[in-house]
């Protein structure tokens, strides 16, 4: 790894020292070029011998000047190279500047040896939360900046050496010539596919010297992808690359094969040096382009000539990712057993299942790793990321479900399930990053050989998006990073324009797949009731509440991927903001994406599930109320107040629906916590109730327990007289009936003392609603010169009061005075209406109205 020492002590400028050398040196040898003609022409030789060495003498000078021009050419790399890795290095540097002199951030930053941003020690309890999460948004902004100079660095390093390297070889080349003699010097012709097979034979043998190392990722660099064609790509274009490259991935691939690669990356980590662990990502990375569609390479005509797919990978790579074991009813299988290669029996590979699962679960651990080593902007193609979401998912729900036990007829190894976890979340990193796989699989737009009909071994159903639902109920070891991932571009992408100032097919698309999210994420029972006269209301068909809790809890226990959904819906605030849409649907002619009211809702409540996504979500409403106060008071057509009667609605409305999701999430949560607390109470109690009860038992002689009691009650226990033994305790028994021991231990035993959910009230939600409004307001105000009450103005930081902490009296009267005098007041008013109302209605206020809120049904809990 490149440290920031190794950059620190970097001096570009010497590259320009060496290229002035190669210059000074080149020209020394133009002169001596020069001198051996003309004294070659001063000599008094004559006639053929002359002519035939004169010719040759000429034919040496001119390659001669030919390998001049090539050095001239070195030097130019080198002097480009001073040029560019100065202004990268620069660049990089004056952003670790910029961290650790941010005056924004509460306390001081760092930047480590590794590039890593940290805060300065400080003590938690002297800050705020809103001063806390600020430090935690400036630490996300460095190092988002410095991540992205470092990688630009690291790039420009590669293609630095590629130019030079390349130029290189041609004086390389040029020198052998001259010094063989040859009469003709021509370049030498470079078998690629040759050396593709060549390279992957080595890798399939996997013993790799350094120089092996070094070599293969040499070449491997150079099929490697600019970052204009990895951002293009990323666009959704195609990019060209020459012939000899799509030829050398090609043939490395297939000799390398799955197990060379997979045999391969593990001794690579193992090894542990920066070479070889480059070498590992390279391979990723050529491996990710191979795989792509858009990746192409043209004839002298301009015809695609070949192109990336999934077809272009080795049959053993798409044998492992393509095959999805329908284990345990799976919703996804494709198979009824595990890959070829994998399944037990006579003339099979393995012995039994549990040598199957064993060697399965080991290679998708192996290939998984491997993929996820590649460089994150490196995309696989649409169909490689359809397979990898797919198989992501298909081992997700193996695990949720029993995992291999009925399989093998054996208890689960740990290490099967460890590595399902794992390798499922490796592969989704993957895979997710292609936004149309993404699209394809959300809304099962795409051929049908993108979802892999026609595959031999393979059985096949129309695809339904319903089948991937595992992947938002399933609890990631990544927090739902590449799960969210799948949801949100959705926000990233929706607004994108092409050069023609028109939405992007990528942007289409975004909108297209927001209108699917809740078919899928709040999954409808089928309606299969008898054409009766039932009333509707009460027919099947309304949301599947055990699949919806499912999902509930995933977003409760992804926390990235409830903020990827916050993303996709704060980014598209136009799409719900009309809480009176009749229905969810996307208008391809108009682009639009429209979400019915109860869709958007328990999206948002959904998406509320994390800390991270009720502040993108509160960001996003805040954004779009700011927009309004802001036009409000810029436009000279009407007054301030007049102008935000226009946009009341809207904005009381939206603030109260994001604000229920929120206080709904956190009483959901809220309720799951205190009912998880209060079951482990109640079974503590039970088994200590349950332990009463048996002793009671035994001391009653109703149960034989073959002991031999030496004694029984006695008068010091509780005061019945003496009976000793067992026959004692069954005239006790007789007496006063069993149960009599039991009551005297359990009056030892408290019951246990049960919390209770701690709902919202709705006065609170309004009071701080409405505190808020006012708030911006005010602060919209002074900015543009129209808030000249000194008593609505801290004297202390110059800005408006703050309303969220009490105000005397007085002040509040200059508040109602200056906001009545505005025309402002009546606007107040009906914003707390209309919030209180959207409150009242969409909040829930209870363990029931949460439950309908949630489900459309009473008394759903956890």
């Amino acid at each position: 790894m490149t440290t920031r020492a190794n950059v620190d002590a970097w001096k570009p400028a010497k590259l320009s020292e060496w290229a002035q050398e190669l210059e000074d040196d080149t020209t020394a040898y133009e002169a001596q070029l020069g001198s051996m003609l003309t004294h070659f022409q001063g000599t008094g030789w004559q006639g053929a011998a002359y002519l035939a060495a004169y010719d040759r003498f000429h034919e040496e000078n001119d390659q001669g000047r030919r390998l001049s021009i090539e050095i001239r050419d070195i030097a130019t790399a080198l002097r480009n190279a001073d040029s560019r890795l100065s202004g990268e290095r620069d660049a990089l540097l004056r952003r670790v500047a910029d961290a650790e002199t941010d005056a924004e951030c509460p306390v001081g930053l760092t930047v480590d040896d590794s590039w890593k941003v940290a805060a300065k020690p400080y003590t938690e309890s002297d800050y705020t939360d809103e001063q806390k999460q600020k430090i935690k948004d400036r630490i996300t902004h460095h190092q988002g900046l410095i991540d992205t100079g470092k990688t630009s660095l690291l790039t420009a390093v590669g293609e630095a050496i590629t130019a030079i390297n390349a130029a290189s070889d041609e004086v390389r080349v040029r020198g052998d010539q001259l010094g063989n003699g040859l009469d003709v010097p021509t370049p030498t012709t470079v078998d690629v596919a040759a050396l593709g097979r060549q390279d992957g034979e080595t890798i399939a043998d996997g013993k790799l010297s350094d120089a092996e190392i070094a070599q293969i990722t040499a070449r491997l660099d150079q099929a490697g992808l600019t970052p204009e064609q990895l951002e293009a790509l990323a666009n959704g274009q195609e990019v060209t690359v020459p012939a000899s490259t799509m030829t050398y991935l090609e043939n490395l691939y297939d000799k390398a094969g799955r197990d060379g690669l997979i045999d391969l990356a593990d001794r690579l980590v193992m090894n542990g040096s920066p070479e070889a662990l480059e070498l590992r990502s390279n391979l990723a990375d050529g491996l990710l382009t191979l795989s792509n569609e858009d990746v192409v390479t043209k004839d002298t005509t301009g015809a695609i000539v070949n192109r990336g797919g999934w077809d272009q990978l080795h049959p053993e790579v798409r044998e492992l990712i393509g095959t999805r074991p329908g284990l345990n009813d799976s919703p996804d299988g494709n198979t009824s057993d595990l890959p070829d290669d994998y399944r037990s029996g006579f003339f099979k590979p393995n012995m039994d299942e549990w040598a199957g699962v064993q060697a399965y679960t080991k290679d998708m651990r192996g290939f998984g790793q491997f993929l996820a080593s590649s460089d994150q902007a490196y995309i696989p193609g649409e169909r490689f990321g359809v397979e990898l979401d797919r198989q992501a998912a298909n081992l997700a729900y193996i695990t949720d479900n029993g995992g291999y036990e009925k399989y093998t007829g054996q208890d689960n190894e740990p290490e099967w399930l460890q590595r399902n976890e794992l390798s499922a979340n490796d592969l989704l990193s993957v895979g997710a990053r292609n936004n149309d796989s993404s699209y394809a699989l959300l809304t099962g737009n795409g051929s049908e050989e993108l979802f892999g009909k026609d595959v031999p071994g393979q059985s096949y159903e129309k695809y339904d998006p319903q089948v991937v639902r595992g992947i938002f109920q399933h609890d990631w070891v990544d927090n739902g990073t590449a799960a969210g991932q799948m949801i949100n571009w959705v926000g990233t992408e929706s607004h994108e324009v092409g050069a023609d100032g028109k939405l992007t097919t990528d942007a289409l698309q975004a909108r297209e797949t927001l209108t699917h999210l809740p078919d899928l994420l709040t999954p409808r029972e089928e309606v299969d009731d008898p054409d009766d006269d039932k009333p509707d209301r009460h027919r099947s068909g309304g949301i599947d509440v055990e699949e919806f809790q499912k999902i509930e809890l995933g977003f409760v226990n992804n926390p990235e991927l409830a903020r990827g959904l916050s993303v996709a819906m704060g980014s598209n605030l136009q799409s719900w903001d009309n809480h009176l849409s009749p229905g969810t649907a996307y208008l391809p002619e108009h682009g639009e994406a429209q979400l019915a009211v109860t869709d958007a809702n328990r999206l948002l409540y959904l998406a509320s599930q994390s800390e991270g996504g009720r502040l993108t979500l509160e960001m996003a409403r805040s954004a779009y109320e700011t927009d309004i106060l802001n036009s409000a008071f810029t436009q000279n057509e009407m007054p301030p107040g007049k102008y935000l009667e226009q946009h009341l609605s809207s904005l009381a409305t939206l603030d109260g629906r994001i604000s229920n999701a929120a206080a709904n999430a956190l009483t959901f949560q809220d309720q799951n916590t205190v009912q998880d607390y209060n079951n482990a109470q109640q079974e503590i109690y039970d088994n200590k109730k349950a332990a009463a009860k048996l002793v009671d038992q035994i001391i009653m002689g109703s149960v034989d327990v073959g002991l031999d009691y030496t004694k029984g009650l006695t008068q010091d226990s509780y005061g019945l007289g003496a009976a000793t033994g067992v026959e004692g305790g069954k005239k006790v028994a007789a007496m006063l009936g069993e149960g009599l021991v039991e009551g005297a231990i359990m009056n030892y035993v408290d019951e246990p003392e049960k919390l209770s959910v701690k709902y919202p009230e709705s006065a609170t939600m309004n009071s701080l609603a409405v505190n808020e409004f006012q708030q911006k307001i005010l602060e919209n105000a002074l900015a543009h010169g129209m808030l000249d009450n000194e008593n609505l103005i801290d004297s202390q930081t110059g800005q408006p009061i703050n309303l969220n902490i009490p105000q005397p009296e007085e002040t509040q009267r200059q508040l109602a005075a200056y906001m009545q005098s505005q025309g402002f007041q009546s606007l107040i008013d009906d914003y707390a209406t209309k919030y209180g109302m959207t409150t009242l209605s969409g909040t829930g206020l209870g363990g029931s109205s949460l439950s309908v809120i949630r489900t459309g049904t009473e008394g759903v809990g956890k």
